[in-house]
């Protein structure tokens, strides 16, 4: 009985913002995802070269380093793996234009997590950027620490 009553209530609430106002028809509209105004020259594989320009913990990120990405898109999901660590992330597109494109990824738990802020141009077959990376960490629900690096990219496309 408890089960109906919600699902009687629900279908209310839903029936109540889908019905028109005052007997004026609503407008639905939609718009393009910033995923599909990422420029296609960005999808494949990628070799990375990191250079850090700034840090808060110069023990903790390393001062340069050389990775593969393989940037990929499956319907409107970015993803970026990493063949060489195994590491996979869903990224989030923050902004986007024919050149550069903005991402960012958040990852961890309830005692340390980690977002990532990659803002990238391309000019052809090369892409550069920043990278910057902050990790928090946590006891008892409050932030107690936090570390910050900053990369700046460069990159060739291998395919």
């Amino acid at each position: 009985m408890k089960k109906f009553l919600i699902l009687i209530i629900n279908v209310f609430l839903l029936l109540t913002l889908l019905s028109p106002l005052n007997g004026e028809s609503m407008t639905i509209s939609g718009g393009v995802s910033m995923t599909d105004i990422v420029p296609d020259g960005f999808f494949g594989n990628w070799k990375v070269l990191a250079y850090r320009v700034h840090t808060t913990n110069e023990n903790m990120f390393a001062p340069y380093s050389v990775e593969l990405w393989n940037i990929s898109k499956n319907n409107n999901v970015i993803t970026l793996t990493n063949p060489i660590s195994g590491a996979s992330a869903s990224i989030t597109v923050q902004n986007a234009t024919e050149k550069s494109f903005t991402f960012q990824r958040v990852t961890g738990d309830k005692n340390e997590t980690v977002t990532e802020t990659a803002n990238l141009n391309l000019n052809g077959s090369n892409f550069t950027g920043i990278d910057t990376m902050v990790v928090k960490y946590y006891k008892n629900g409050l932030m107690i620490k936090s570390e910050k690096v900053e990369y700046k990219l460069k990159a060739y496309k291998i395919n």
